[in-house]
């Protein structure tokens, strides 16, 4: 893989947050290898989650596959004369609005041609996301008002809410939302959450005893690497599957899962999808063999499933029913049909999983 053509590529055919980080990579290509993760999400303005997706949205497994691609293209180009090193440039060069506005001043930019720039940089000069809303507030419409108003009431809601939810919330139309997120400045109802996302503040060192912030820190951690380890497009359709199932039979592998397998359960049943739960060895082999297509089998193996488990998976799969499997590392049992949701973390992650199915069973098609 050449990784530069990559980047060339994604410059142009990537999302506009991914594209600029396409730029980002290629000003600073020789800088790149000696940076870790952390430094490169930091000196980027993302998060390292963002620089996960965009590793693998031009052909990479992951960040660390990427550097070594670099590294690896770098030494089949040889070394090259360059000058020494000035740190890594790119858009964390422009963090301050002050900075912006004296170069656009020295060359004789006006206001409006700056704003546009910083917009299609992701740095806005007004301020961040919630105080241009805060100050536009008499300027939107009456149904723009009030998205705006629930979005200051509950910045975290809004910052990960479905535009339908948001629209519901808000007691306006989707239509709405996307209206009200163009006049805010934003490309799209993605770009207002992830700047929503960045504008909601954590809680500042101090303000929590530390072993509550070092648990807060721990959980953080177990989220991003959970949101690391899935695919969109595999949740999408374990949540398609259990939409559509006449009814999901859940089966845990240990007592540490069935927490997880009841809450589960009792999330569908809650949103309508009629769900079963069975502990018992002796029973999973029995609701096995009375399963049939258009019903679906969610497996919890977060821990080493038992070798009654193994089997009634295989016979519910003779039996036509659909299979989905949240599995910590792999698994001897699941085939090519199965739908497989890799789970990194069996607590904090496992919850975050649970949430994203269910919110897919909300979506409209």
């Amino acid at each position: 893989m050449d990784i530069v053509y990559q980047l060339v590529q994604g410059m142009s055919g990537l999302p506009a947050q991914e594209s600029r980080l396409a730029r980002f990579f290629l000003e600073n290509f020789a800088q790149i290898p000696e940076s870790s993760m952390e430094e490169l999400a930091i000196k980027a303005g993302v998060s390292p989650a963002t620089l996960q997706h965009f590793a693998r949205s031009i052909g990479c497994d992951d960040i660390n596959d990427f550097l070594g691609k670099v590294r690896h293209q770098q030494q089949n180009n040889g070394p090259r004369s360059r000058p020494e090193a000035v740190g890594i440039l790119g858009d964390a060069t422009w963090v301050e609005p002050d900075a912006l506005q004296k170069l656009a001043a020295h060359a004789g930019i006006g206001s409006d041609i700056l704003e546009r720039f910083s917009h299609s940089i992701g740095k806005e000069s007004g301020g961040d996301i919630l105080s241009q809303i805060r100050a536009r507030l008499n300027d939107f419409s009456q149904q723009e008002s009030r998205v705006a108003q629930t979005i200051l009431d509950d910045v975290g809601f809004a910052a990960s809410a479905t535009i339908d939810q948001l629209a519901t919330a808000a007691g306006v139309s989707p239509a709405t939302i996307t209206r009200f997120a163009r006049a805010a400045g934003c490309d799209d109802i993605r770009d207002l959450r992830m700047k929503l996302a960045q504008s909601s503040s954590p809680v500042t060192n101090g303000t929590l005893p530390e072993p509550w912030q070092e648990k807060l820190s721990g959980v953080h951690s177990s989220l991003n690497s959970q949101l690391n380890e899935l695919s969109p497009a595999t949740v999408a359709r374990a949540a398609q599957m259990l939409k559509q199932a006449t009814a999901t039979h859940i089966f845990s592998a240990s007592g540490a899962d069935t927490p997880f397998a009841s809450l589960l359960q009792y999330r569908l049943l809650t949103l309508g999808h009629p769900a079963n739960l069975c502990q018992d060895s002796a029973l999973m082999s029995i609701t096995a063999s009375m399963l049939g297509a258009g019903q679906v089998l969610l497996i919890f193996a977060g821990h080493t499933p038992e070798n009654a488990l193994i089997a009634a998976v295989h016979q519910a799969r003779r039996k036509g029913a659909g299979i989905i499997v949240i599995a910590q590392g792999e698994c001897s049992f699941t085939q090519q049909n199965d739908i497989v949701l890799s789970l990194k973390d069996n607590r904090y992650g496992l919850l975050f999983l649970i949430d994203l199915l269910c919110d897919g069973l909300t979506l409209k098609a």
